[in-house]
């Protein structure tokens, strides 16, 4: 039974440490609120932008995954809860010889634009606030004396995480030309990643600094678009997406996820989407 930390208990975090639980874990989730994160796991009510109120966390830890999503979109939103949290974090964790270190990423930190593949080993220099903030996170972890690990997700999608459905019932539609790529993983699959690294961390098996994780297929934005137009079938009119010409135009890559052995439940956007279409009782 290890001793796992998961700072930011929401959807990825608060379902992460539920699957932890019920594979026999010990395990305490950090949030802003006090709602109960599930039976068995223990519930630790701090902001991690304000160092204060991180005095007791647990000690003799074996794992910590830093989860948090900013309250706000902003570059002071950003700073406060990615970098200064993060680095708050692992200064309440000083002494502590923790297995690994985890922190959720994201593709944000990517700047390219032009429909490029890129991987772990791509040069990243974000120009939006928030790809400067997550890599300048990034790096506070990889610097740490704590052996860590960066895993950054792509457009996450599943229950809850519904944009892209509602764009389409509303008939929104994006040129197929210039293609406008597009890259995903479903809910689950980002809680099943965690899960596979976090194991072999635990039973001291090699783990890289950084994973990209992603589907098996990048997408066009066209693509997805018309197929779940023609899946739901009562949609509105077709209209152009606003930001789809300022939306991310690259093409990631999961080879060194796929190597480490994981195998996706969802491995493309069609696969994922269908089952939640069904739950939602729209096909």
């Amino acid at each position: 039974m290890a001793r796992i930390l998961i700072v930011g208990a929401g959807d990825i975090g608060g379902n992460l440490a539920q699957r932890l639980h019920a594979d026999g874990h010990q395990v305490w989730g950090v949030r802003r609120s006090d709602k109960p994160i599930g039976d068995g796991i223990g519930l630790i009510q701090a902001d991690v932008a304000d160092s204060e109120t991180l005095q007791a966390l647990p000690e003799d830890l074996d794992i910590l995954v830093y989860s948090v999503a900013s309250p706000v979109f902003s570059k002071e939103g950003y700073h406060d809860y990615y970098y200064k949290g993060l680095r708050n974090v692992l200064r309440a964790l000083k002494g502590q010889k923790l297995k690994r270190a985890f922190f959720v990423s994201s593709s944000s930190v990517y700047h390219q634009m032009n429909a490029e593949w890129v991987d772990e080993t791509s040069e990243t220099k974000p120009g939006s606030f928030a790809g400067k903030e997550m890599l300048a996170a990034e790096q506070a972890l990889l610097n740490d004396k704590l052996p860590g690990t960066v895993v950054r997700f792509t457009g996450i999608y599943g229950p809850g995480r519904t944009r892209m459905i509602e764009q389409a019932r509303q008939g929104s539609h994006c040129d197929p030309e210039p293609p406008v790529w597009t890259n995903r993983i479903h809910r689950d699959d980002c809680l099943g990643v965690l899960q596979l690294l976090i194991e072999r961390a635990l039973t001291d098996k090699p783990l890289d600094d950084i994973y990209l994780a992603t589907d098996d297929e990048p997408a066009t934005l066209f693509d997805v678009l018309e197929w779940m137009k023609d899946r739901i079938g009562d949609v509105e009119p077709d209209h152009d997406v606003p930001e789809a010409s300022r939306r991310a135009n690259r093409r990631c890559s999961n080879k060194r996820l796929r190597e480490l052995g994981y195998d996706f439940k969802f491995s493309n956007y069609r696969e994922g989407y269908d089952q939640l279409l069904t739950e939602m009782g729209l096909i």
